[in-house]
């Protein structure tokens, strides 16, 4: 899949005749229960058109937005991450059973609270497309009649007087969607938030540890496995498991001599008393060998300056057989 044929998908769900569902994410006694907002007609259009112009402008209209996989995440900007981790989060999956399921409850004042919203689903499209969007609950989000003291004006008058309901503010913003039958992450620390994404994310991180044992490339691995609760951290180790453009493909000596003569990372290794291996023993040190793997510190061809690079799409140049990365 490519950022083209994803907006070609996403068009077509937000094509003319679209219209915007809203359901509810409530944490209750029972779990997660998901809930139909009742929306009279006119709110709900706006909402759709609010939806669909946010869609329209901050993907289909964003020509710098690039697509690849969460696998293989970097810190770079404008990006949406495709999902292909084998687990999925549960909060994920609520995207799936709005588009499989035809019949939710309504959202009842009587039965059911705003304070235990955790979610908003927004389901759009029409009878043949359709893409679900999921836009996590701040509690800014929720303005309390009984938090504070907070006014409103009177209608017809210049008068104040006291909110006496509860009032929920939806902007336009998204984290996730589903569409196609995959998952796409906009914003990776709200999917850092759940906790079946940090599972899934040590999961993977588990295979890298393996993988750089299996190189015998460090000392002692277990420095890796100490820091498995650490999301961010765990992440980086993804990609040593996944896509290392360095590790059991360039011989372990040519590594050794790489870290020990770059201008950024010479000085910055210590190594075992043969010097065939690393010896991590600090966090810092740990994470520049991550990097490493990564192949971040790139000298330029044309002037010779070196750099610390985060991202990095392969392309093909215009010689056949000849590979150039774009940073």
């Amino acid at each position: 899949m490519t950022i083209d044929e994803l907006k070609v998908q996403i068009s077509a769900a937000i094509a003319d005749g679209c219209m915007a569902e809203i359901f509810f994410l409530l944490d209750s006694d029972n779990g997660m229960q998901i809930k139909k907002a009742d929306i009279d007609e006119v709110p709900q259009a706006e909402l759709t058109s609010m939806f669909v112009e946010s869609i329209t402008n901050k993907i289909l209209l964003n020509d710098d937005l690039s697509l690849i996989e969460l696998s293989s995440a970097d810190d770079r900007r404008e990006t949406i991450y495709h999902y292909d981790l084998p687990d999925v989060p549960h909060e994920l999956q609520h995207l799936r059973s709005i588009i499989a399921a035809d019949e939710f409850d309504e959202f009842s004042f009587a039965d059911d609270r705003l304070n235990n919203l955790e979610g908003i689903l927004i389901l759009l499209g029409n009878a043949e497309h359709q893409m679900a969007l999921y836009k996590y609950q701040y509690p800014i989000s929720l303005l309390r009649k009984d938090t504070g003291f907070n006014l409103m004006r009177s209608r017809g008058s210049n008068r104040f007087k006291k909110l006496d309901e509860d009032v929920l503010k939806i902007n336009a913003k998204f984290e996730f969607f589903k569409i196609g039958g995959q998952y796409y992450i906009f914003d990776l620390k709200a999917l850092e938030r759940f906790f079946g994404f940090h599972d899934a994310i040590k999961n993977i991180a588990t295979q890298g540890i393996d993988n750089i044992r299996q190189a015998d490339l460090v000392e002692d691995v277990q420095v890796f496995s100490d820091r498995l609760d650490d999301i961010s951290f765990s992440r980086k180790l993804v990609k040593a498991a996944s896509s290392s453009p360095v590790l059991n493909l360039i011989p372990n000596a040519e590594v050794v001599s790489f870290a020990s003569t770059h201008p950024a990372l010479r000085g910055q290794f210590k190594f075992t008393a043969d010097g065939e291996r690393f010896s991590l023993a600090t966090k810092k040190s740990q994470g520049l060998f991550l990097k490493l793997l990564n192949d971040d510190f790139l000298q330029s061809e044309l002037t010779k300056r070196y750099y610390d690079s985060l991202a990095k799409d392969a392309i093909e140049a215009a010689v056949e057989g000849v590979g150039i990365e774009v940073i």
